[in-house]
């Protein structure tokens, strides 16, 4: 052994001397060796209770605060226990820090399901793949029934539930409810060797008279959404000023690429048959008719494209079907069978347009029913994300930008389909022109405008005071997706501004030809910009989770 390492040694002792504390694992062997620590089956049975619950009761942790040093066997005991993959864990540790009366302080927080009464992740679950035992009170997962819509990892304030890519579903915490049944403890509190974590029963009562009392944790989600019933107990004053260790570490999150796609395509369905509809009113009987059919039929078009799209963001897609049976509490449940509503009666309006069965009067009320539908369908895309409660979802913001998607990308829809269903014969496109497209390129500019700097307005965040949730997701726009943020707002000034206020200039001086690749380059400049600002919407927002 070398002079260094014979020195380091020295040191390290000396240090333990002075402090006097030894590590969980040290401890837990020291009493192992002198036979001081109880008989395991016996020791074991001291961390669950003595009965099952009772009426008005349920299972639920309890985690001992100044008894956990943050070494995670419970962790690992967990992820082998349940079989999970490498990256994979129903179980974590995260250290919060910070300045209490009596000084600076740290302090480890281990973390699972926490059984809530009113679990955010089974009302959010559109196909019931969550229930929670009446008996115990477990949330219990139900494997089969899940479609890997993953809609529950948005839900759950806690960053529970977890997606195995490999299975296609999500899966979590039962509490190890199988040995709870047989009178044994769960995996990670037979691992915690400072018994840190127990099994008691709690009163669902007091859960919904006092739900602060229960994951009293600095940083962590308000329980009064969820009503979780872990209990934390401490001696400590861990003052709500304590922050993660975590706090100034984030990333953007997962892109959901195929909801990217699904809500802008739509949106701009909506829109499209809305701004038709007003089209409808200042042309021609006959021209009318005409672009009616056509409004229609791309309604249905673009709505079948977007609705094929979102079976992308499911892992087992052929279960599809499953995603109405919890229309009762999810939103996301009342999203899909609103846009089917609405597909469904476009379909009957397009084919109306074309083969009229129905009287002028009876087919204006259908026309008005459609757009009812739509914009109830839009409003539930708005309600799945601001039920989730993340800051920078849950906000009239989202309401403003999903509507405005709608009303922009559809007017620019129409102006390309009108004029090219018209191109091909001069005094139609000459009309359309002069009567219809300056009125819709005007608009176009007005709502590219206003939405751009109502999105805008989020950087403001930078300039306030410490480092808040909307303010991550403003320095996640400025910083990391930064190329995205300047795109987004480059092709929406070229197409929704630049472009449709050029056009009545330029629109003497082209081609048929010209005029039609015109229109359609602004459209799809338009539409490459609402989805680099959808993309940013799911990049950029901060979940909700424990410390980490």
């Amino acid at each position: 052994m070398g002079q260094e390492e014979i020195l380091l040694n020295q040191i390290l002792e000396e240090q333990a001397d002075m402090t006097g504390v030894m590590t969980a694992v040290e401890e837990f062997a020291f009493k192992k060796d002198l036979r001081q620590l109880p008989q395991e089956a016996s020791r074991y049975k001291q961390l669950i209770p003595k009965t099952a619950p009772g009426p008005g009761e349920q299972y639920a942790f309890e985690v001992n605060l100044d008894q956990c040093t943050g070494c995670k066997a419970c962790v690992t005991a967990c992820h082998n226990e349940n079989g999970l993959d490498i990256d994979e864990t129903w179980r974590s540790v995260g250290l919060l820090r910070g300045t209490t009366p009596q000084g600076p302080a740290i302090q480890h927080v281990t973390g699972a399901c926490h059984h809530c009464l009113d679990p955010a992740c089974m009302n959010g679950c559109p196909v019931k793949a969550y229930e929670k035992d009446p008996a115990t009170g477990v949330v219990k997962h139900l494997d089969d029934q899940c479609i890997g819509c993953q809609y529950c990892i948005l839900k759950c304030p806690y960053d529970v539930p977890k997606y195995s890519k490999k299975k296609g579903i999500v899966h979590k915490c039962d509490m190890c409810i199988s040995r709870l049944k047989a009178g044994q403890a769960p995996a990670c509190v037979r691992a915690c060797p400072n018994e840190a974590i127990r099994i008691t029963l709690v009163e669902t009562a007091t859960v919904r008279k006092a739900p602060s009392e229960f994951v009293k944790i600095p940083q962590a989600p308000h329980s009064s959404y969820t009503l979780p019933t872990t209990r934390y107990v401490t001696t400590k004053n861990l003052v709500p000023e304590m922050s993660s260790i975590d706090a100034g570490v984030f990333q953007p999150e997962h892109s959901h690429m195929p909801l990217v796609v699904m809500l802008v395509l739509t949106q701009l369905s909506v829109g499209t048959f809305l701004a038709g509809g007003v089209v409808h009113q200042f042309v021609q009987e006959a021209l009318s008719s005409m672009l009616s059919a056509v409004y229609a039929w791309t309604v249905l078009g673009v709505g079948a494209l977007a609705l094929n799209s979102s079976l992308f963001h499911l892992g087992r897609p052929k279960y599809a079907f499953r995603a109405v049976l919890g229309l009762k509490t999810s939103w996301l449940s009342r999203e899909i069978l609103s846009f089917g509503t609405f597909a469904f009666l476009a379909f009957i309006f397009a084919v109306q347009t074309k083969y009229p069965f129905l009287p002028p009067a009876e087919g204006n009320a259908l026309a008005y029913i459609v757009s009812a539908c739509g914009l109830f369908a839009v409003f539930t895309s708005v309600m799945v994300y601001r039920d989730t409660r993340r800051e920078l979802w849950d906000t009239p913001l989202t309401t403003f930008k999903f509507f405005m998607t709608a009303l922009l990308l559809g007017t620019a829809t129409v102006m390309a389909v009108s004029l090219s269903a018209c191109a091909w014969e001069s005094p139609s496109l000459t009309f359309m022109i002069q009567s219809v497209g300056g009125p819709l390129a005007a608009a176009m500019v007005l709502l590219s405008m206003v939405k751009m700097l109502v999105e805008a307005s989020l950087f403001s965040q930078l300039r306030r005071p410490g480092m808040t949730s909307l303010k991550k997701s403003a320095v996640l726009m400025t910083v990391h997706l930064k190329v995205w943020t300047i795109q987004r707002f480059v092709y929406g000034a070229i197409g929704g501004i630049l472009m449709p206020a050029l056009f009545l200039t330029v629109s003497g001086h082209l081609t048929v030809t010209g005029i039609l690749v015109w229109v359609w380059m602004m459209l799809v400049a338009l539409t490459a910009a609402e989805m680099m600002e959808r993309y940013l919407f799911f990049r950029a927002v901060i979940p909700l989770k424990m410390p980490q």
